[in-house]
Formats: C-alpha cells, sequence, structure tokens
C-alpha cells in the first residue's frame, strides 16, 4: 500500500468510487486518435512510464476519500518532493502508486481488461511494419510492468 505523510499525518492512498470519479473528471485524456482514455488508464499507464504529473494524479485521487480534510494539491506535491528527498529518487513512490492501483480490488477487472486489451493491441496492424512496432510498444510496457513489480 501506498502512504504519504502530510501535515503530520500518514495518509494511506485509497482506490475507490471516488477516485475513478475524480480521475474521469480531471485527468481524462485523449489518445493519438482522439478517443478518449478514462482517467484510471491515464494514470495506469503513465505511472509505468515514471510521469511526475500522474504520481501527482494519482494520490490527488488516491486522496479524495478524505473529503473534507483532503489535503490542497500543493501539501500533496510537497509531501511527493519529501519523499524523494528521503528515498534519494522516485522509484519508491511510482512502484507504491502503480501497486496499489494494480492490486486493488476495486480496480483489479479493469487493470486484467488493460493489459488483455495490450496484448490484443500487439496483432493490430496492416502492414508487418506496423505490427512489429505495436509488438515492440507492448514489450516495452510489459518490460514497465515487470519492473514495477520488483
Amino acid at each position: 500500500m501506498a502512504f504519504l505523510e502530510i501535515n503530520g499525518k500518514e495518509l494511506e492512498a485509497k482506490c475507490n468510487f471516488r477516485f475513478e470519479r475524480l480521475a474521469d473528471k480531471k485527468y481524462s485524456e485523449q489518445d493519438q486518435d482522439g478517443n478518449d482514455v478514462g482517467g484510471f488508464h491515464g494514470i495506469y499507464t503513465n505511472l509505468l512510464q515514471y510521469s511526475n504529473k500522474h504520481l501527482l494524479a494519482f494520490w490527488d485521487c488516491a486522496l479524495d476519500y478524505l473529503v473534507k480534510d483532503k489535503p490542497k494539491l500543493e501539501e500533496i506535491e510537497a509531501a511527493i518532493e519529501q519523499r524523494i528527498e528521503e528515498d534519494g529518487d522516485t522509484e519508491k513512490l511510482f512502484k507504491e502508486a502503480f501497486n496499489t492501483v494494480d492490486e486493488s480490488g476495486f480496480f483489479k477487472k479493469q487493470a486484467k481488461n488493460y493489459w488483455k486489451n495490450i496484448k490484443a493491441y500487439k496483432e493490430t496492424g496492416k502492414t508487418e511494419e506496423e505490427k512489429a512496432e505495436k509488438a515492440q510498444q507492448v514489450e516495452v510496457l510489459i518490460q514497465a510492468y515487470n519492473e514495477m513489480k520488483e
């Protein structure tokens, strides 16, 4: 589980309806084809890519359950920066965040479907060149996933 210390309190990240609702509201994106990518998928995929802004997005959503006592984004940023100083880099923070989402009962089926779709994606493409390119992209994601699980 992922924890972050903010204002002297150790806060646990939680994956629930509030997480998903805020992720869709604030962090939905579009892919290169212009298709809407939900907030969960955007955060999940970009945590694999070590995107700092998506680490902040994860924590913004994961602390939304606190409702009245939820820290401000600036407080979350400061806590993340403090952890980076303590840990020496961001790797542990990213692994905690990714695994919290990946292993949560709430997102378990969505994560499973994500990987099922990723594996199917590598078979798409009109030419052998496109298929090879997509297979390489999938391999990069699988390697990133394996690294997060170490």
